[in-house]
């Protein structure tokens, strides 16, 4: 089912789509068109994904101006920690069966942490220092 663009008709499979369209919400109607060519871009894209990438792999190089898929990462209106939400709750959705429970793990070692009593408070493993463990 091809989905319309305001200048261009971009081939989205229909299950593609109803993933997507999970997204909806998060953007407005413009925003959300870019959204959808750049995600298909992005799938489709077999080289770099960049930005004007993403545009070539959905085939929108020549008919949308590159500064649309730019404006849409510098100016749009939508928020990326909304859409990890989103996407995190997609996935488990489809992959987690009902009434499971989910085990989320968080890797705080470049966090910065201070006080007394924090155990290895502002201490990291840094590459490029002489020692290994090294304060920051």
């Amino acid at each position: 089912m091809p989905w319309m663009f305001p200048d261009a008709v971009l081939p989205v499979p229909a299950s593609l789509m109803t993933l997507l369209a999970g997204f909806s919400p998060l953007f407005t109607v413009p925003s959300f068109r870019v959204f959808c060519g750049l995600a298909c871009g992005f799938l489709a894209q077999s080289g770099k994904r960049t930005v004007c990438g993403m545009l070539t792999g959905a085939g929108l190089s020549r008919l949308w101006p590159h500064d649309r898929a730019h404006c849409f990462f510098s100016r749009a209106r939508w928020n990326p920690d909304d859409l990890g939400i989103c996407a995190a709750r997609l996935v488990i959705a489809l992959l987690v069966p009902d009434g499971e429970a989910v085990e989320v793990l968080i890797d705080d070692t470049l966090f910065r942490r201070r006080g007394k009593k924090v155990w290895a408070a502002s201490w990291f493993h840094c590459a490029t220092k002489r020692s290994a463990i090294s304060p920051v």
